[in-house]
């Protein structure tokens, strides 16, 4: 249960954070769109999280790990002619990760409430 509340969290924090870059560096509109999505469904599932969380006592992690630090870094360093490109192969890697987590949890994890929560937020990460 800890590594999956902790692994949802610091998804979420990485699509925000990757997505708010991209606000900023994106010259496509439906780039832009798109990460604007992505920051207000994440923050959205980080929200239901963070209660589900408190309450096994499970505290959610502050920062990024060091992959996705380094995968932020990659982004920001990015061309603006290469930004894209590494956003959408970063969102298409970042989303297939968590859908595997949130279905994992959703199967096999033994928290009722957390399940519930994966089972949930599983069929909203497919759609992205």
């Amino acid at each position: 249960t800890h590594a999956y509340v902790t692994n949802a969290a610091l998804s979420d924090m990485y699509e925000i954070q990757s997505s708010q870059i991209a606000l900023n560096r994106s010259q496509s509109a439906e780039v832009k769109a798109f990460a604007q999505q992505m920051i207000r469904d994440h923050t959205a599932t980080s929200a239901k999280l963070k209660p589900l969380a408190a309450a096994q006592g499970h505290p959610l992690p502050t920062e990024l790990d060091a992959r996705r630090r380094s995968m932020i870094e990659n982004l920001n360093s990015a061309s603006a002619e290469d930004f894209d490109d590494r956003y959408i192969d970063q969102q298409t890697a970042a989303h297939q990760e968590a859908m595997m987590l949130h279905r994992a949890y959703a199967e096999r994890g033994d928290n009722a409430q957390l399940k519930a929560f994966a089972a949930e937020t599983a069929p909203a990460v497919e759609q992205h």
